[in-house]
């Protein structure tokens, strides 16, 4: 009997010590969890995904002779990655009026756009470079020239893909109703001539067909050759 009692007793103990065990479990993670000095816990929030990267596009409304791609990219690279460029021509009569003995022809722009990879650099390069000389060099030809570039905001480069093809369709179709026009009117002016009379001629068929003279200016072999007779 008194060893059964023990055993009872040992297995008390045993089973005290568990319950102790996993009270000082439970208080180590309240501890855990209420953080230092019995403050509330913070979850610490896992990191946001990363914001894309959104591209922009500046506008360059004035463009000097001579200032093509190659320039634009080589003044603008500094400021931030870029992406596309692109320049529009000016009319073929302006082109020809402003174009120097010698030039190229492609080097003469009216207006362009560039694309920035990332728009807060297009931002800051826009308010940067608005107003201030093109070029720092004192012996580069566009430092006499200022920059006029504007930001557009909300502007993609597809914008602007639609806007080049509906110009070219607009200019295609203008110039096809001039030439609709040409022709109605080299049509008209053939109709009046074929429907005016023939030169009239006297009763007899078989009399020749009037003539006309005309007095034409001398040569110059006719007038070197009255030079070189005797008087």
């Amino acid at each position: 009997e008194e060893d059964e009692e023990e055993e009872e007793e040992e297995e008390e103990e045993e089973k005290e010590e568990e319950e102790e065990e996993k009270e000082e479990e439970e208080e180590e993670k309240e501890e855990e969890e209420e953080g230092p000095e019995g403050s509330p816990a913070v979850e610490t929030p896992s990191d946001p995904p990363a914001k894309p990267v959104v591209p922009g596009v500046l506008y360059l409304s004035f463009l000097p002779p001579g200032f093509g791609p190659r320039q634009a990219r080589a003044l603008l690279r500094p400021h931030g990655e870029l992406g596309r460029v692109f320049l529009q021509p000016r009319g073929g009569s302006v082109r020809r009026r402003r174009q120097r003995p010698g030039g190229s022809p492609s080097a003469a722009f009216a207006e362009g756009w560039v694309e920035f990879r990332d728009k807060r650099a297009a931002k800051r390069a826009a308010k940067i470079l608005h107003g201030a000389p093109m070029a720092p060099r004192p012996r580069s030809p566009f430092r006499h020239h200022c920059w006029s570039i504007k930001y557009l905001p909300g502007f993609r480069w597809p914008h602007l893909s639609e806007r080049l093809s509906y110009e070219r369709q607009v200019r295609a179709q203008r110039l096809r109703a001039e030439v609709a026009q040409a022709k109605r009117e080299g049509g008209f002016y053939a109709r009046r001539a074929a429907q005016k009379d023939p030169p009239k001629t006297s009763g007899d068929p078989s009399a020749p067909a009037p003539t006309w003279g005309f007095t034409q200016r001398p040569t110059e072999e006719e007038i070197w050759g009255r030079k070189a007779r005797p008087p």
